[in-house]
């Protein structure tokens, strides 16, 4: 059975006790923790005094990370310097990023062989980003070859190869089959709609996702690490319990 994650941002102090209370209660194993950038002064020491594990999340476009745009390295080395200092600090087992948006394969290649940290894991992204542009890493033959140019890991995120598959017109679950050879050392874990561009981060079972046939496919992995990316109402982490007892329940069944 994986690891159980929790996806927060660091600015996500309003979590904080219920996360204390749930990890306590062995309800989730680990943090994976979003970098919103300017914010490790602010909280650094507010997340390392938990004493929880952590994988750390680089920011990416929606903050100005784009390792696909050249005319972005000095902005990204910026970023990442943050990043990597949040990291250091948690002693975060991975750090995982987007490889960019529109731009180039081999310039996020090449700026991604500049970061040169040796936890990073690449994450495969839509076809079409929520602004309607070309995502790298999309593509089985684009992970591929970063993961072998620049000696990397590899993070799959389920609702990303559904809606790539969508775009492509391709089974979804034949891609996901084929992106599991890519030995994911982290799943991200959300519903959604099969017939849709871009990932909702639905709750298990709010979308149209065959769960059942999916917890199959990922028992047959070596993934150790399982994060939830589900939705949350308010301020409680009442939907990840449930959305973890459904995992759980599921992956405990293959």
């Amino acid at each position: 059975m994986p690891k159980i994650g929790l996806k927060l941002w660091s600015t996500n102090i309003e979590y904080i006790l219920a996360a204390q209370e749930l990890f306590a209660q062995n309800v989730f194993d680990y943090i994976e923790l979003y970098i919103v950038p300017g914010t490790y002064d602010a909280h650094v020491k507010t997340w390392r005094n938990l004493n929880i594990p952590f994988l750390i999340h680089c920011t990416h476009t929606i903050h100005g990370f784009n390792l696909a745009i050249k005319e972005k390295f000095e902005n990204n080395l910026r970023i990442f310097a943050e990043v990597k200092a949040f990291c250091d600090a948690l002693d975060g087992k991975f750090i995982i990023f987007h490889p960019g948006i529109k731009g180039s394969l081999e310039d996020s290649i090449q700026q991604i062989n500049a970061l040169n940290d040796k936890r990073l894991l690449v994450e495969n992204k839509p076809y079409i980003s929520m602004s309607g542009r070309i995502c790298r890493g999309s593509m089985y033959e684009e992970l591929h070859q970063i993961i072998t140019s620049c000696n990397v890991g590899f993070c799959l995120d389920i609702a990303h190869v559904i809606n790539a598959a969508f775009h492509l017109k391709i089974d979804y679950l034949n891609y996901l089959e084929r992106m599991l050879t890519l030995d994911p050392q982290v799943i991200h874990i959300s519903d959604g709609e099969i017939k849709e561009k871009h990932d909702r981060h639905l709750n298990i079972g709010h979308g149209g996702f065959d769960f059942r046939r999916i917890a199959k496919i990922i028992a047959l992995s070596n993934t150790r690490y399982l994060t939830l990316e589900t939705d949350r109402s308010g301020d409680t982490l009442d939907d990840f319990i449930e959305d973890t007892k459904k995992m759980k329940g599921m992956m405990q069944n293959e």
